[in-house]
């Protein structure tokens, strides 16, 4: 992202670092499908955009088990991260097994053991 933002002006690269961090938190990712934002504060972050337009409805009234509420969304994405990742990890792992050829080792076939010695310690 940096690499493709600084084409303009490559020597002013540092002040993009903040916008792109904050747009890669913005990002739902491929494998959990949430983003990081999320992930982490179970909420999306609010930009200085959502002062031209709406922010999302939030309730009015106060809840007060705020830290209870707080962490069961918490939960409820890390939960939905773990799920994503466990489902993409199946997947990865099929595509990986499809390509993996085990030796060719029949029943009482004899082999070779290749066991090396460990190395001794000099002593001086």
């Amino acid at each position: 992202m940096l690499r493709a933002s600084i084409c303009d002006n490559p020597e002013d690269w540092p002040s993009l670092i903040p916008a792109l961090l904050a747009a890669y938190k913005m990002t739902p990712h491929s494998v959990t499908g949430v983003s990081p934002n999320m992930a982490m504060l179970a909420r999306e972050v609010l930009l200085p955009t959502s002062l031209i337009t709406r922010p999302p409805e939030e309730p009015m009234e106060v809840i007060t088990p705020f830290v209870q509420k707080f962490r069961n969304n918490i939960r409820a994405a890390h939960q939905t991260v773990r799920e994503s990742t466990r489902k993409a990890a199946k997947t990865e792992k099929c595509y990986f097994d499809k390509f993996v050829k085990g030796p060719p080792f029949a029943v009482n076939q004899k082999v070779w053991l290749y066991w090396p010695k460990a190395l001794l310690r000099h002593k001086n």
